[in-house]
């Protein structure tokens, strides 16, 4: 996929299951969540093979997080930065 970083939404804390080591006994991980504005779709990236890619609205989305970070991240940050306006408060290109 190749996008345009839109907007910073936010950091999201979670605990893995699967990180847990000495220095995170408890398994706790930060995601960092990003607004993109897709340009192009590749048919092939790293992982396809494991994971399904869908388009769907934030409702949807919403209803298929299967962890509550995942849905705070929907509900707080992008649907806050929606209703804002999508004001970009970043141009960086991946």
């Amino acid at each position: 996929m190749h996008f345009i970083l839109k907007h910073f939404l936010g950091h999201y804390l979670f605990n893995s299951k699967t990180l847990w080591d000495e220095f995170s006994p408890e398994g706790l991980c930060k995601a960092t969540m990003f607004a993109l504005l897709v340009k192009e779709e590749l048919e092939c990236w790293p992982k396809h093979s494991l994971r399904r890619r869908s388009w769907m609205t934030v409702p949807e989305a919403i209803q298929c997080c299967p962890h509550p970070w995942m849905r705070q991240a929907l509900e707080e940050g992008f649907s806050k930065w929606h209703d804002n306006g999508m004001t970009s408060t970043t141009n960086c290109e991946d």
